[in-house]
């Protein structure tokens, strides 16, 4: 007799659109199929994305009745063994072994997904019913609670690996925000007014017992749904067959049940002013909410989401000339989103707004400072010294003052009809439809799981009032029609979607107030708590034996037979994303480069990046050159008479000054991005890596392409610097400096960064150096009194300057991303003619003679780690954080890369880079998920984070720990355990750890080459380091990795990676406390330093 499937289809298969011009495989789009278990509600969802990665999300639907945060600390107990599986680290080394880097997850208000990604199907059919185990059948062992979720120690300190994520987050200004809004706009019971990742006091209630009743409550079988997308093969449904029955039957316990959104009672206020903790109060924020459409009405949810883009997208938004675009910013920035919860919600949040301090005057009748919304449509490029404060300014915070100034702006743009446009939303529409087809092609798979996994929600709790259709997985699948939809809605329905859900809805807004005091009142509040353990404590030596049992207990141990029957898929079937790439050596430079990158790969949207060396900036421009990156694709342009202007066929006939709002609207138009920046992977106050040059870059629709160019070249050869635009952006960019100094791990690196790039003899200066925080806050506020003095010329002569020697510039290359069947002479001649044809208008010197035909590539690496003498250590207590950042690092310099004058596989069969390597997987194997670095500080709830990192670029390894609640322990653990490396080594490193280790690092690889922006950018990388192609980079990789031996380990152990066991080796640390913080002699000398000594005067 036939058993009966264990799955069985649930509906017809049906396709999420792409949104480009279909490719002849899979031309409709992503198919998905539906499959539902034979006798309950569980489904598995297959989504086909051809593309070389696989992910596997299990959704568990999922909310919370207090602040304990039980959905969270359930979320990090599913890690911790199951009944099938109970060592703890099978799961995770299970899916290192299959190419991937471990398991993830992650608690909403209303789920919790637990998540992987993997680069085979087989690697996922491995793990698969390993992983539904875990979620369906958790240990849930009370010595799990202590080290993963609370316990405090023989002093009264409080630990846990969930603590410590919270303790970081829940003082900060963004969650502090979110959870106030949501309990504004809410009933007082609703889910969505407590904190599902729990507060910190409610945690420290929290047992064991109440996890292990809620796992029962909500974690059936019959409430998930597992999402699967990849290039999965029709036979992958045998897999979902072949699944153990008794690890998917439902135990009948359905959480499947309308939850309460209703609105908040009448009578209970409509905003809040909170405080939290910074280094300084010069800025705040403040944010806006209203109750939107149910999030199951994907029409309404996406129009107002094109609404929002309209309003606040760009700098030329209205909402962003009215508050942020000004000589006297309102606000640094705006963001905008529409939640997914059950009833949508949707936020404005403005941030950088100037906080009075305390001792200003206060104004009982706001009303009659309100400022004029008037705005000029044009510039005129006049250079006023904008010295006039805005008379808002010091009312931005009191009561109703900021909500009238957004309701009288919003409006003006319904009475204005969207200021005369009736085409604004269907131009809109068009930009919005774009940049969504981009990510369809970049992130598929995670735009089809945030779809469906708004369906699987509204399924679940919607009530019929708050869904506006029956269940269904696909609500989503035809965006780019409703977008079509939504493109031909006449002017009416869109002043209608911003009255009903904007102007006449309720608001709600959350004042955000700054507090340098806050920081250590709670630091002093902690500490009671502390002392008050302490003392509860009642025989200290049995409290310490019972947590060192839990930890032991609690440790990774897997059993060699084990090992031995873990799975490993065949390393060589890894797939990778179709690309070709070539480079021309140009006879003839263009501007400033003098070699061309050409790379073909699977996509509708070219991408053109223009790389500059910056050699040749003096260090007098230097400190300018943030200010200038943020100017030039946000300034007005002047063009010179004869050249082309848009898309107007005759050449100008006199000079033309373009509106910056004209110049943003239009590289909006015919882009999907554009950028100018310092490095690669730039911050503002960050080069990232490769400092040594300026980046302009854009990504526009293939039919846009030859406009799209136009605009950027127009844009770096006359853009106009003005003084009303100087004043606008260096005043942001302060604000945002105010920003980087509430997170401490921003704050860590920079420090790294500043103290650890040595200064160059006859050089310029480090361009890090220059752009970092410590020395942009004095130039920023140097520059902006120089225009509020009338001496704008003074900065503009600067920034021309800078303008002049990068349009003349050389040295540098030309990228160029195409479709496949992309025409590499039709690129290159495009990209030429613009060029010359605006060139021949600009009068501006050459910096060098053009090396026309010179390779730019390996592109030189400049070691910068400073030559110590002894450890330089630093301490900065800061009031903003609640839990600590560590950052360690040293000289290390391990990278090969291939001569350029030698065969290649001659070289390689030397195998010259395996030191590098060798580190690189002996780290890896160190910090993984569940792995000895995670087990000695994670696993004992000293910290939330921490790892080890090789930084290529700027010769150095680092150990990073953040979040952490125990700092001092953090470092002392890492140091025990490299130390312990030595003695130990077998039981750490076994030929079953290398192999695992190995084939995570071909996941990472794949991971970063799974897209075509990340294959772009593989094959530009590859290129500046001196190989002909991502694919040789790729052969060298792999050769090295696949020879890699216990023995090469432990060289690299003995000669690099234990001097982070040696206190007296000469690395540089810098710890990042709360306000009081002590740290222990046994961590050596520390110099202990505020935060605002490391600013620098300009």
């Amino acid at each position: 007799m036939n058993e009966q499937p264990l799955f069985v289809r649930d509906g017809p298969d049906f396709s999420y659109q792409r949104g480009t011009v279909a490719t002849e495989e899979g031309s409709e789009g992503f198919r998905v199929s539906v499959y539902r278990h034979f006798e309950s509600s569980m489904r598995i969802v297959l989504c086909r994305i051809p593309r070389p990665l696989y992910s596997l999300n299990i959704y568990v639907p999922t909310v919370s009745a207090n602040d304990k945060g039980l959905p969270h600390t359930l979320e990090h107990l599913i890690f911790c063994g199951s009944q099938r599986y109970p060592s703890r680290g099978y799961l995770d080394a299970l899916a290192n072994c299959n190419l991937s880097t471990g398991t993830n997850a992650w608690t909403s208000d209303d789920h919790t997904c637990y998540t992987l990604s993997t680069a085979s199907e087989e690697a996922l059919a491995n793990v698969l019913p390993v992983y539904l185990d875990h979620v369906l059948h958790p240990l849930l062992k009370d010595e799990q609670f202590v080290t993963e979720v609370y316990h405090y120690d023989t002093t009264g300190k409080e630990q846990g690996v969930v603590f410590s994520e919270m303790v970081a987050r829940e003082n900060g200004e963004n969650d502090l925000f979110g959870i106030n809004l949501d309990r504004l706009m809410f009933a007082p019971k609703s889910p969505y007014t407590y904190m599902s990742g729990g507060q910190t006091a409610a945690i420290a209630e929290l047992t064991n017992a109440e996890i292990v009743e809620y796992h029962r409550k909500y974690y059936d079988a019959s409430n998930i749904t597992v999402v699967i997308t990849g290039a999965l093969s029709d036979e992958f449904v045998d897999v979902l067959q072949r699944l153990p029955r008794d690890i998917v039957q439902s135990a009948g316990h359905s959480s499947r049940a309308p939850i309460d959104c209703s609105l908040p009672p009448a009578d209970q206020p409509r905003s809040r002013h909170v405080p939290f903790p910074s280094v300084d109060t010069d800025t705040g924020s403040i944010g806006f909410g209203w109750r939107g459409p149910p999030s199951s009405d994907a029409e309404a949810v996406t129009a107002f989401q094109m609404l929002l883009e309209y309003l606040a997208d760009t700098s030329s938004s209205p909402l962003k000339q009215r508050f942020v675009e000004r000589p006297s910013p309102l606000a640094s920035d705006i963001a905008v989103e529409v939640t997914g919860t059950v009833p949508s919600t949707v936020i404005l949040h403005f941030s950088g707004v100037p906080h009075p301090s305390s001792d200003e005057p206060t104004h009982e009748d706001t009303d009659d400072h309100a400022s004029d919304n008037s705005e000029d449509e044009e510039s005129e490029g006049e250079d006023d010294d904008g010295g006039e404060e805005d008379p808002d300014i010091p009312h931005l915070f009191e009561e109703g003052y900021f909500e009238r100034l957004l309701t009288d702006e919003l409006r003006r743009v319904y009475d204005s009809r969207f200021d005369g446009d009736d085409q604004a939303m269907r131009k809109l529409a068009e930009r919005f439809r774009h940049s969504l087809a981009l990510d369809m092609e970049n992130k598929p798979d995670d735009l089809i799981q945030e779809m469906i996994c708004i369906d699987i929600v509204n399924a679940h709790f919607a009530t019929q009032s708050q869904s506006s259709s029956s269940f269904s997985i696909g609500s989503r699948a035809n965006l780019f029609d409703i977008i079509d939809r939504l493109a031909n809605k006449p002017l009416s329905f869109w002043l209608d979607v911003l009255k009903i859900w904007m102007i006449d809805a309720q608001t709600y807004y959350v004042a955000m107030t700054p507090s340098a005091t806050l920081g250590p009142q709670l630091e002093s509040a902690r500490r009671e708590v502390e002392k008050r353990n302490e003392a509860s404590i009642v025989d200290k030596v049995e409290h310490a034996r019972a947590i060192a049992q839990a930890v032991e207990t609690s440790k990774v141990n897997i059993p060699g037979s084990v090992k031995s029957t873990i799975p490993m898929p065949d390393l060589a079937r890894v797939t990778s994303l179709p690309h070709s790439q070539r480079l021309d050596l140009l006879t003839k430079t263009i501007g400033p480069a003098s070699a061309v990158q050409l790379i073909w790969f699977e996509s509708e949207f070219p991408e053109v990046v223009l790389h500059i060396p910056v050699h040749e900036i003096p260090n007098d421009l230097r400190p300018y050159m943030v200010l200038f990156q943020e100017l030039l694709l946000c300034s007005d342009l002047l063009l010179p008479a004869g050249v082309f202007y848009d898309v107007e066929e005759e050449l100008t006939v006199k000079e033309r000054r373009i509106a910056y709002t004209t110049v943003v609207e239009r590289l909006a138009a015919v882009t999907t991005s554009s950028d100018a920046s310092i490095g690669f992977g730039n911050d503002s106050f960050s080069c990232s890596w490769l400092e040594d040059i300026f980046v302009l870059a854009i990504n526009t629709p293939r039919e846009k392409l030859r406009l799209a160019v136009r605009w950027l070249v127009q844009a770096f050869m006359f853009a106009d610097f003005t003084a009303e635009r100087i004043l606008t952006v260096a005043q942001n960019l302060l604000s945002e400096i105010n920003d980087w100094k509430r997170d401490g791990d921003l704050v860590a690196m920079s420090v790294v960064t500043y103290f650890t790039a040595q200064e160059r003899p006859n050089q310029p200066r480090w361009m890090d150096k220059c752009i970092s925080i410590f020395e942009q806050e004095s130039v920023l506020k140097h520059i902006i009194d120089l225009v509020k003095a009338g001496n704008t010329d003074a900065v503009l002569a600067k920034l021309d300057d800078i303008q002049d020697l990068l349009v003349g510039g050389s040295g540098g290359f030309l990228t160029l991303g195409m479709p496949t069947n992309g025409d590499a002479q039709s690129y290159i001649a495009d990209f030429t003619r613009e060029w010359d044809a605006n060139m021949v208008k600009r009068n501006t010197k050459q910096v060098a003679i053009p090396d026309v035909g010179k390779n730019p590539f390996p592109y030189p690496r400049s070691t910068r780690f400073p030559e110590l003498s002894k450890p330089q250590q630093l301490h900065i207590p800061m009031p903003s954080i609640q839990a600590s950042c560590v950052q360690l690092a040293f000289k290390c310099d391990l990278y090969r890369a291939p001569s350029s004058d030698r065969d290649f596989d001659e070289e390689l069969g030397e195998l010259p880079a395996l030191d590098y390597y060798a580190l690189s997987m002996l780290t890896n194997l160190l910090h993984r998920v569940d792995g000895p670095l995670y087990n000695a500080i994670r696993g004992k709830g000293y910290a939330y984070s921490t790892y080890f990192v090789q930084c290529v670029w700027v010769d150095m390894v680092m150990f990073i720990c953040s979040s952490a609640s125990d700092a001092p322990k953090a470092i002392l653990e890492m140091r025990q355990l490299v130390a312990d490396l030595d003695a130990g080594w077998d039981d750490y490193v076994s030929d079953f750890e290398i192999n695992m280790t190995r084939s995570s690092m071909v996941f990472e690889n794949t991971a970063s080459q799974a897209t075509p922006h990340d294959m772009m950018a593989s094959c530009v990388t590859s290129n500046i380091f001196g190989f002909k192609s991502a694919v040789q980079s790729n052969r060298w990789r792999n050769t090295h990795l696949s020879a890699l031996k216990k023995d090469d380990l432990r060289r690299v152990y003995d000669l690099y990676l234990r001097r982070f066991a040696d206190p007296e080796y000469p690395a540089f640390t810098v710890v990042l406390t709360p306000p009081d913080t002590v740290l222990p002699d046994e961590l050596g000398e520390f110099e202990c330093l505020t935060l605002e000594s490391l600013f620098k005067p300009f």
